[in-house]
């Protein structure tokens, strides 16, 4: 959107009446330093403790950004600094952080498995969610995963209510108020406490319907990832919690996930463009389900520390679009199904303090078995009917992972200074069990087994970092962590024959070295961040097209980037900022740095945002432009993106009974095509949602 359309919009906010009394809605982009995190350190500790970037998007600001239908991936693309964009559908592939992959974790139980559907975004609806906290940099706190940052996505529980009620409902529509535009959402929970026992029960449904582009023409589906259209969502939610003492407590979480696709649509190249055809027939269509139960003890006071133990058990079941033939194996879906188990215990001990520094120690152990299939039906297609033919394949051999590590992580208060470090060893061993190789299929119509065996890994992570507290208001900071990200085992060995030896993959993690360096600050009247950094590893993925096998191969790769955040009240009521993060990533190849896809790396993103709150409304006109970038394309590793600026105008009312929320999205109505799109889509490719309109109302009681 240009500037003169900025100059158009702003006066929408001013008639607002400003005789009502202040209470200024905290943005999303605002820091509080005071406020206490968990999921940097797996025990409670205060933001300017952290040596690193930390931000929290509490559930006031999720309502705020939650019109039915929109997704988590859709609202952190929008609000966190150095996350790619939303690809807009099931997937939150290529949603990178800082140019790696990001660990997403519910209540703290990872969402990652070794085989990498990149649908940990679309595991919980937003209406969930009490708050989320993001952990940018690199780190094996939680183990593997978080080579990029950690997500956490803590869920609602009761919050000592005895009974509260809380429900809601959504209408989105597309800007040409098309009835088959139309996407509905419904909230329901109930939380109450009975002595020693509390309780917490949600419910949400949405039904999502058909898109359109600026131009009101429908949006065709995506056939590799999967589309948000034409999708029935439900996620339930249960939360118990019994004290034994008053230090001593019971909690089990349970979580029933599903959002199934039923349409008729699919997509087809009409005149060089991407084109929503009518006509589908499929019966069994993208899904993605997902199903945990966690069971936590915890003691406040153990011998005067304190202990977290935590079991989970969880499935993650999707399925993909039979979507491209694949040779002689035909075209086939994809059903992918992990289950794994866990159990974790840390114990927070005070250390004996040192003259005036006082410090404490967080230690434990982690284990995690992962079983993980991968199976396909082939199908016979016929113009836009699909059939299956009876056949299934195996996509790459069954594999069971068993994880084990010991950790400790340290801090130190010492005058204006805060320095914490931590260890953690890891083993890893994935037993590979015998296939039909899927490879060989392909490539000659055969069945023939490819043998399995075991691959072992294991590693020594460490993290050192220090804040120097300027003053109460603003803090300076140094970090180095090491994260890891694991094979894609299954994956690596889906295109290969039966011939292949396991054994000569290079079996190793992928270690990250990330650092940074920043400054942040929390006035009354403004608040502040900025953080430079650069991680780095010596290993990358890499296709043999030979072999037709992704290898691991010892070539370095390197992401530098700087990420700024800036939140103003200039006067009563009104708050004005934004953010921006500039992000370059490279591959050496050759003795030369490439730069990296946008698959990879996010081109450089600035948002920014005026808002105006009183006690019974307030409104937030916001915008997001992200830039160019064509140094992939370039240098042959990637495609050129053309950038975009969205523009949003957010609002809310209380009413003597209920709250309307309500929002704009895409208010140019822009068409273009987004990053997901512009990075990894088949052309011809489709365009992206045009202006839509969200309203929602909320009733606590």
């Amino acid at each position: 959107m240009k500037t003169s359309q900025f100059a158009i919009l702003l006066p929408l906010l001013s008639p607002l009446n400003p005789l009502l009394a202040a209470e200024t809605l905290p943005p999303a982009e605002a820091l509080n330093l005071s406020e206490t995190v968990v999921s940097a350190t797996r025990s409670a500790a205060s933001i300017a403790s952290i040596p690193g970037s930390v931000q929290v998007i509490d559930e006031q600001q999720l309502r705020q950004q939650s019109g039915a239908g929109r997704k988590v991936a859709d609202i952190l693309g929008q609000l966190v600094p150095g996350l790619a964009p939303s690809s807009g559908g099931m997937s939150n592939f290529g949603q990178t952080l800082r140019g790696r992959n990001m660990l997403v974790l519910i209540d703290g139980v990872s969402q990652n498995a070794t085989r990498d559907n990149f649908r940990q975004l679309n595991s919980i609806a937003p209406a969930s969610i009490e708050r989320i906290e993001i952990v940018s940099g690199a780190s094996s706190i939680y183990g593997a995963g978080a080579s990029g940052g950690i997500i956490n996505i803590i869920t609602k529980r009761n919050q000592g209510q005895d009974l509260a009620l809380s429900s809601r409902i959504g209408l989105t529509s597309a800007n040409n108020l098309n009835a088959k535009g139309l996407a509905y959402e419904a909230f329901q929970s109930a939380t109450g406490r009975n002595q020693d026992l509390d309780w917490y029960l949600s419910a949400d449904l949405t039904q999502r319907n058909d898109q359109f582009d600026g131009n009101d023409q429908r949006i065709p589906q995506d056939t590799s990832q999967g589309s948000a259209m034409d999708t029935e969502t439900y996620d339930l939610q249960g939360r118990f919690g019994y004290a034994l003492d008053p230090d001593k407590k019971l909690s089990l979480s349970l979580q029933d996930y599903k959002d199934q696709q039923d349409s008729d649509y699919t997509q087809r190249s009409i005149d060089g463009a991407a084109v929503a055809v009518k006509g589908l027939k499929l019966a069994d269509q993208p899904y993605t389900h997902n199903q945990a139960v966690n069971l936590n003890y915890s003691d406040q006071d153990l011998y005067g520390q304190g202990l977290l133990v935590e079991s989970y058990w969880r499935r993650a079941d999707a399925l993909f679009f039979p979507d491209r033939p694949r040779g002689k194996a035909g075209v086939s879906d994809n059903n992918s199904v992990q289950d794994i188990f866990g159990l974790r215990a840390a114990v927070d001990s005070p250390l004996p303090p040192i003259g005036a520094a006082s410090g404490n120690l967080v230690w434990g152990a982690d284990y995690q078995n992962e079983r993980t299939r991968q199976r396909g039906d082939r199908y016979a297609i016929n113009g836009l009917e699909y059939h299956k033919t009876g056949t299934t394949y195996e996509l790459g051999p069954d594999v069971e992972t068993g994880t084990k590590a010991l950790f400790g992580q340290m801090s130190w208060d010492i005058a204006d200074w805060t320095l914490r470090g931590g260890v953690r060893r890891e083993w890893i061993e994935a037993d590979v069990a015998d296939s039909i190789a899927y490879g060989e299929i392909w490539q000659t119509g055969k069945r023939a087994t490819l043998p399995g065996g075991t691959l072992k890994y294991d590693d020594t992570l460490y993290n050192l970092g220090a804040v120097y507290h300027l003053s109460t208001q603003q803090d300076l900071f140094v970090n180095f962590s090491q994260g890891f990200s694991l094979p894609d085992v299954q994956r690596f060995l889906r295109d290969v024959n039966s011939r292949f030896d396991i054994q000569t993959l290079n079996a190793q993690a992928i270690k990250v070295n990330s650092y940074e360096a920043g400054w942040r600050g929390d006035w009354q009247q403004w608040q502040a961040a900025v953080t430079v950094y650069e991680n780095s590893s010596d290993v990358t993925q890499y296709y043999d097209a030979t072999d037709r096998v992704l290898r691991l191969v010892n070539q370095q790769e390197r992401v530098r980037g700087v990420e700024s955040s800036l939140t103003y009240y200039p006067v009563e009521h009104w708050s004005v900022g934004g953010t921006y993060a500039w992000t370059k990533g490279e591959t050496k190849q050759d003795g030369q740095w490439l730069d990296l896809p946008a698959t990879r790396v996010s081109p450089a993103k600035t948002t920014a945002f005026v808002g105006y709150s009183q006690d019974s409304y307030n409104l937030r006109l916001q915008a997001m432009q992200l830039a160019d970038y064509s140094g992939a394309a370039k240098d042959g590793t990637g495609r050129d993106i053309d950038g975009y600026t969205l523009v949003d105008l957010l609002g809310s009312l209380e009413l003597p009974t209920g709250r309307l929320d309500g929002g704009i999205y895409n208010l140019g109505n822009l068409t273009y095509e987004n990053l997901f799109t512009q990075a990894n889509a088949r052309e011809p490719f489709p365009n992206a949602e045009g202006r839509t309109l969200a309203v929602s109302y909320s009733l606590d009681w």
